[in-house]
């Protein structure tokens, strides 16, 4: 009996001390403070851009017969973007957006001017018969290369600023007139295969994007056309 007695307390008395043991080393271990990052390591998105257009040249008088119309130039672009993270923090995060997009610059002509080539330079002339619109549409394949940093919480959910190259995919002139008659034809006009500019965008929570783009080449090419730039801006869907 006594002989049983010692042998019970002996593994009570071992089990409470590999239990505080157990205990003390718990507690004095560190304690991992990783959390899983806030922001995905790669998102993909289809964006829309719906915006306006209009010429910029280095000083006013480069635009000067040149005008478009205000709200009737317009600018559309359909992407498939791809967000990738870079750096994460507590309250903000460093990205790199990227990916493939098509744009249409649709340059709305004001008044009743119609564009043309001849003698190897792009005319902006008047037509002889009262024109309805008149425009010149300009299609580009771009790469965006926008590094980005994205807030965890606020009214503003990014800020994007960086780059793009582009390509010519096609180009056309349509005119109608006041009586209903369409034309449109294709061709160059003398219009530079590539584009590149910079370009900025912010995001609001639960309103949508604005964005800005400023092309740093000309939209023809040196000695063919005026030497006027692209400026689109407008919302992101």
């Amino acid at each position: 009996m006594k002989r049983s007695l010692i042998a019970f307390a002996t593994v009570v008395l071992s089990t409470a001390a590999l239990s505080a043991f157990a205990q003390i080393s718990t507690d004095t271990l560190p304690v991992s403070t990783t959390t899983k990052p806030w922001m995905p390591a790669h998102k993909s998105d289809l964006e829309i851009s719906l915006g306006l257009n209009t010429f910029a040249g280095k000083n006013a008088q480069m635009t000067n017969g040149y005008e478009l119309r205000p709200l009737g130039s317009r600018f559309v672009s359909l992407g498939a973007m791809h967000r990738f993270r870079i750096v994460n923090g507590q309250k903000a995060a460093l990205a790199l957006k990227t990916g493939l997009e098509v744009s249409w610059n649709n340059f709305m002509l004001e008044g009743n001017r119609v564009i043309s080539t001849t003698g190897g330079q792009v005319s902006f002339t008047d037509s002889d018969v009262p024109l309805a619109k008149s425009k010149l549409t300009v299609a580009y394949l771009n790469i965006p290369v926008m590094p980005t940093v994205v807030f965890r919480k606020g009214a503003v959910s990014h800020i994007s600023l960086g780059g793009y190259a582009g390509m010519r995919l096609d180009s056309y002139t349509k005119t109608k007139t006041q009586s209903g008659s369409k034309d449109r034809d294709h061709g160059r006009y003398y219009v530079n295969n590539f584009r590149y500019g910079v370009g900025m965008s912010v995001g609001f929570r639960c309103v949508g994007t604005v964005f800005a783009e400023y092309d740093l080449n000309n939209v023809f090419e040196a000695g063919k056309g005026p030497q006027v730039s692209a400026v689109n801006f407008g919302i992101r869907l």
